[in-house]
């Protein structure tokens, strides 16, 4: 988990607050980022584009792992405006966008809204591990731990302190880092994924083995034997769970750390290639555009571009 944490190199930018007050409906524009809301006051409706509509209460956080446009509302079924940046501007009101035919002074629900702005090279690897969307509920011990976290969150974006950027970065590393914890938990009794990988102790162990030395070149037998199993139960059981073989989970870990490596490093092509554990460039640059689609050096060109 801190592995890929840090691969994703998360930062995040606050969409604002929104305050709202009798009848009202409105949809966020769409955004291929991750978002996370908080209800700091009040309670609303979460309206999925498909699925049930979610009550959501006062300290209660959602997060919208994958692209979406969400949708808040008073009562499901209320008509819904879109808050693009035209509505914003004429709508905003001391640093909150202000909807609803509430009367001054009535019940107001309150939704602090911010994107979690992901390393493009491995961004997708938080699409595989979470949801499309989690709701956390304010009487969850996590629940109240996140409220903390987005009230300092809030607090680092509005000061002008020192290394405001880097603190930033470790808090929402953190709320990452709560969600997965919540998420695994949630998914011990059926696994399924990384996360379910993470919950079974004898696949957790196999699963540390590969990311504590990448460039080994691991057998079935050896993982399985640090599991506690045969190898066809092993083969078998890693597959169900994890959704993939661990010879492919192996490749897909070794192809994410050389697209970091390849953006963010100087490294020449053998280091990364060694690394990651290839005997030369050549192979490496085989199985890399075998994974990604490219030559290694075509793919950092194109993306630092």
């Amino acid at each position: 988990m801190t592995d890929i944490i840090a691969l994703l190199r998360p930062r995040t930018l606050l969409l604002g607050n929104l305050a709202a007050t009798g009848e009202w409906g409105i949809r966020s524009p769409y955004q291929s980022d991750p978002t996370f809301y908080l209800v700091t006051e009040g309670e609303c409706w979460f309206q999925p584009d498909d699925g049930e509509p979610l009550r959501l209460c006062t300290g209660d956080y959602l997060l919208a792992a994958q692209p979406s446009s969400p949708c808040f509302v008073s009562s499901p079924g209320t008509m819904l405006v879109l808050s693009d940046a035209a509505f914003k501007e004429r709508n905003t009101v001391d640093n909150e966008l202000r909807v609803g035919n509430g009367v001054k002074g009535g019940p107001t629900t309150r939704i602090l809204g911010g994107l979690i702005i992901c390393d493009p090279a491995n961004a997708d690897l938080l699409f595989g591990l979470l949801p499309r969307f989690t709701h956390i509920r304010a009487a969850e011990d996590v629940g109240e731990r996140l409220g903390g976290l987005m009230r300092i969150i809030v607090d680092e974006t509005h000061a002008a302190r020192p290394a405001r950027d880097m603190v930033l970065s470790r808090l929402i590393e953190v709320m990452l880092i709560e969600t997965l914890r919540r998420e695994g938990a949630q998914r011990a009794s059926q696994p399924q994924g990384l996360l379910g990988g993470l919950a079974d102790p004898q696949l957790a162990r196999s699963l540390t083995h590969i990311h504590s030395d990448v460039g080994r070149a691991w057998t079935i037998a050896e993982l399985a034997k640090s599991a506690g199993m045969s190898r066809s139960r092993f083969a078998r059981r890693f597959v169900d769970v994890v959704g993939a073989a661990p010879v492919e989970y192996l490749l897909a870990w070794r192809m994410a750390l050389a697209k970091d490596a390849l953006l963010h490093s100087q490294k020449p092509l053998s280091q990364i290639a060694a690394d990651v554990g290839y005997q030369s460039a050549s192979a490496f640059s085989t199985a890399f555009s075998g994974k990604v689609g490219c030559a290694p050096t075509q793919y950092a060109a194109q993306s630092r571009g």
